[in-house]
């Protein structure tokens, strides 16, 4: 795994754990969509581990 990558996982980790102490709606899906994002720039890295 190539070192952005690495450092998409934390984010997405971190956004993970966040999302286990939001209870407001529009910071839930804001926190998805964040981790959406990151999740589709790792595929962007690395179309070949689709």
């Amino acid at each position: 795994m190539c070192d952005k990558c690495i450092e998409l996982d934390g984010k997405i980790e971190h956004l993970r754990a966040l999302s286990k102490w939001v209870t407001d709606q529009a910071t839930m899906e804001a926190i998805t969509q964040l981790v959406q994002e990151h999740q589709a720039q790792k595929l962007e890295l690395h179309p070949e581990d689709q």
